[in-house]
This record gives C-alpha cells, structure tokens and sequence, in this order.
C-alpha cells in the first residue's frame, strides 16, 4: 500500500489551484463583457458569427483568449495538486 503525506503547506497548492484561478476568471471575464456589449454580440453566442456579426473576428479573439485560459486549467491543477504532495 501507498502512502501519501500531505505536508503542512499543501493549503498553498490548494490556495493556487482554487482561490487564484478563480479570481483570474472573474478577471478575465471583464474584457469578455465589455466585448460582447461593444460588439453586439449577445447571449447565448459563445462565438461571433463571421458575416452576421459586424466586429465578429474582433470579439472572438477576446473570447478565444478567455476559453484558452480555461482549457489549460486542468492541467495546470492536476499538476499543481500532485506536484505539492510529497
């Protein structure tokens, strides 16, 4: 059987791979907000359509760059997780 200890500063790991990311989120979702207004592109269009939205390519490299954010995520936590047991 294996065991894991779990050392006293994992509370940081789980500070870094909850509390921070989340707040980058909320961060991150400003700029989308502000593009989806200044764009017209409404809810529940996660992505412009080119040739129906005006400024389309304009608001989907701003909400490509926030989806990018997220599908990295995981990763980043899993490894974040693991790497902070000892």
């Amino acid at each position: 059987m294996v065991a894991l200890d779990v050392p006293a500063e994992y509370g940081y790991a789980i500070i870094g791979c909850v509390v921070i990311p989340t707040m980058a989120g909320m961060h991150m979702g400003g700029p989308v907000m502000k593009a989806r207004k200044e764009c017209d592109v409404p809810y529940p269009n996660c992505y412009a359509t080119p040739g129906y939205h005006k400024r389309a390519d304009e608001f989907n490299r701003v909400q490509r760059g926030h989806q990018n954010y997220y599908e990295g995520l995981t990763s980043y936590m899993a490894m974040a997780l693991i790497g902070g047991l000892k």
